[in-house]
């Protein structure tokens, strides 16, 4: 009798443990708590993250709306002192500038749409194949960064990615 008790009590263990790996494979919600609890947490986050960045895209239109007036006072001044000496001497007068803003998980997909939606740059994918070079991938730097349509794509690759040579 005793022999059979832990038989069963086995044959209970075994039934129970095979149950719990089929819920598992297959999903199955059966009362224990899962990962799904914590959803909740990181879809406030990303809400946050969400509404800041619409502020910061409202911000950046009105600096957008402002630029026709203050382009010939921003073009060379807080740009020059980030380039290096592969500039040319004569910049243009007629340069395009914009700040440049790179935030946290930024692809550089969607940093070349931008230089390329503000002026600076006119073919993204290029851009996009530059930063894919192992000598800048996975670099971005998260800031703020004047950059002018006088500047190769060399010089906003090294300014964005923080690399010196």
């Amino acid at each position: 009798m005793n022999k059979s008790a832990i038989r069963a009590f086995g044959i209970a263990l075994f039934l129970v443990g095979a149950l719990l790996a089929l819920a598992a494979r297959f999903d199955l919600n059966i009362g224990l708590p899962t990962k799904a609890s914590t959803n909740t947490e990181h879809v406030e986050e990303l809400q946050k993250k969400l509404e800041q960045a619409n502020k910061e895209i409202a911000l950046l239109k009105e600096q957008a709306k402002q630029a026709p007036k203050e382009n010939n006072q921003k073009t060379d001044a807080p740009a020059t002192k980030a380039k290096d000496n592969h500039k040319p001497a004569d910049t243009p007068t007629n340069a395009k500038t914009m700040t440049l803003q790179i935030y946290s998980g930024m692809e550089p997909y969607t940093v070349a749409q931008k230089l390329e939606d503000g002026g600076i740059i006119e073919n993204s994918v290029e851009m996009e194949l530059f930063l894919a070079n192992p000598k800048y991938a996975r670099s971005l730097q998260i800031g703020s960064y004047e950059v002018n349509s006088s500047m190769s794509l060399e010089e906003i690759a090294k300014l964005i990615t923080g690399k010196k040579q």
